[in-house]
């Protein structure tokens, strides 16, 4: 079953939504009105081998919540990513309000541990739970102060890009 999952990037001071759709190690990339099938395989934990139109990459990346360090065949680039759902007019909640916010992965992945449990009072940017996506291991944060009066999910289970994982209010 094909996996998808729509961030923004920021390009030279802009954010610039992109789309992955992937199924086992092939993955189709939209980004800036081009669609790219790219090939992979991990070679090592964060270490990648990937064929774009016929031109093999190298490729480590590490990093963490929102700015990862990429390095493409020995040149490195910082990419900072983020949920348009977080950003977009439709978002309730958030610092300064007293709505409640649904705190959810940006990426399908596996929640790996909890770090607060129901009934938990939190502050704005503490960790709430690490999800690991790609193999890769994510902290996600409380966007504001205020109490988890929810949490949807379990240890070691599966996610999808956008399910809430908790609520704090």
């Amino acid at each position: 079953m094909p996996r998808r999952f729509s961030l923004e990037a920021l390009i030279d001071r802009s954010w610039e939504p992109f789309e992955v759709r992937w199924v086992e190690n092939r993955a189709t990339v939209e980004f800036c009105g081009n669609e790219v099938t790219v090939h992979f395989q991990e070679v090592s934990a964060g270490c990648y081998s990937l064929l774009i139109d016929n031109q093999s990459y190298d490729v480590t990346v590490g990093g963490e919540r929102d700015l990862y360090h990429v390095n493409v065949n020995g040149q490195t680039f910082d990419v900072r990513l983020r949920d348009p759902k977080q950003f977009s007019g439709g978002h309730t909640g958030g610092e300064g309000n007293d709505d409640p916010v649904s705190v959810s992965t940006p990426m399908p992945g596996k929640v790996v541990k909890l770090l607060v449990q129901q009934g938990d009072s939190v502050i704005a940017g503490q960790g709430l739970a690490v999800v690991e996506a790609m193999k890769m291991q994510n902290e996600l944060r409380s966007p504001k102060a205020g109490r988890v009066i929810t949490v949807n999910v379990q240890e070691n289970q599966a996610v999808n890009a956008g399910e809430s994982l908790m609520i704090v209010n």
